[in-house]
């Protein structure tokens, strides 16, 4: 099956850009152990002006992520000769996201009952109680039924996308029956139902916006099955990234249409360097769940032995930060997540 190196290098600058505007949770309010002393402006941040747009923009690192699902499932469920069950297709699913968000939600419980009882408090995020435990081990904390932001929170965006992966799946057949012409069909309902729809709440909104971005790239990724020449497709990407700059920004448009210039430009013929960048889109959900954990570690080790807060402003500190989060999250993938996503899929084979 062909890969999309580019693709992967995004994936993993996503990651990283959701990681840079987290890194705000050092500091106060999310920091408990150091309160108002350990306070910010954002020109203080380690490298600001070489990352501000991470800094600044870094969430829409989710959305970004939305649009280059669609894009992979669009690769490797449609139009294969082999069909795919609905079992294998939830069991894909269920090892590979399961896992280690299963592990991420007992480290971070483990976290938070011992910061509770060494500072009074919990670090980062505040909605600890059993009810959203049992959201969160069942996954379904996106799903507009949570009062607040809890244990191992952005888990939430992957909590929303459970949904269009199911809806993706339900769409298989009609996907490849009628192309173009479903999907043209289904983003005109969202953008319609989304547009008109009465009560406007946060997970909601997210949820049309996963939808909508999911299946424009499942849109991109037909487009680029269907023009073989190069140059139009960049042509294409090209144009739609204009449009999406002009006037305010349009993430619907811009997002997909990096997705179709980077799908367009060749693989990298190095091999081993191919497998590098293969290997660091790997890292994209170990950073996205690890993250949260090794902040609220990270605190709870500083507010413990009172270590120096400047450091928090350190660049060198910053550096280090990726690092160690680059470390673990390669670490989970080999170890953990890989070998433990085979064992679930051969358990399950009939």
């Amino acid at each position: 099956m062909k890969k999309f190196t580019y693709i992967e290098i995004l994936r993993l600058i996503t990651s990283l850009s959701v990681l840079i505007f987290h890194y705000i949770h050092f500091f106060y309010p999310y920091n408990s152990f150091y309160g108002q002393d350990i306070t910010f402006n954002r020109d203080e941040l380690p490298f600001y002006q070489l990352l501000n747009l991470f800094y600044d923009y870094g969430r829409y690192g989710v959305e970004m992520f939305w649009a280059i699902s669609g894009f992979v499932f669009a690769h490797v469920y449609l139009d294969q000769s082999r069909k795919i069950s609905s079992k294998e297709f939830f069991i894909n699913r269920f090892a590979r996201l399961y896992p280690l968000h299963f592990v991420t939600l007992i480290l971070v419980s483990i976290l938070q009952i011992f910061s509770l009882k060494i500072n009074g408090t919990y670090e980062i995020y505040k909605t600890n109680d059993l009810y959203h435990f049992f959201l969160n081990l069942f996954f379904v904390h996106g799903w507009g039924i949570a009062n607040g932001w809890s244990f191992n929170a952005p888990t939430w965006s992957v909590s929303i996308e459970l949904i269009i992966y199911a809806i993706f799946f339900g769409s298989i057949y009609f996907l490849n029956k009628f192309n173009i012409k479903f999907l043209i069909f289904i983003y005109l309902i969202l953008l319609l139902v989304d547009k008109y729809w009465s009560v406007k709440t946060f997970y909601l909104t997210a949820f049309f916006d996963c939808s909508r971005l999911f299946f424009s790239g499942v849109l991109m990724h037909y487009i680029f099955q269907k023009i073989h020449k190069k140059i139009y497709l960049i042509l294409l990407s090209i144009m739609l990234m204009v449009i999406s700059l002009i006037g305010s920004l349009k993430i619907f448009i811009l997002f997909p249409a990096i997705i179709l210039l980077l799908s367009s430009l060749q693989s990298i013929k190095n091999k081993r360097l191919n497998n590098f960048f293969q290997f660091s889109g790997d890292l994209t959900y170990s950073l996205y769940l690890l993250h949260i954990p090794s902040q609220i570690m990270i605190i709870q080790v500083f507010g413990f032995f009172n270590l120096n807060k400047s450091l928090f402003f350190s660049e060198y500190f910053f550096i280090a930060y990726i690092i160690w989060m680059l470390l673990i999250s390669s670490i989970s993938f080999k170890f953990f997540e890989k070998p433990l996503n085979k064992k679930i899929r051969n358990f399950f084979k009939d």
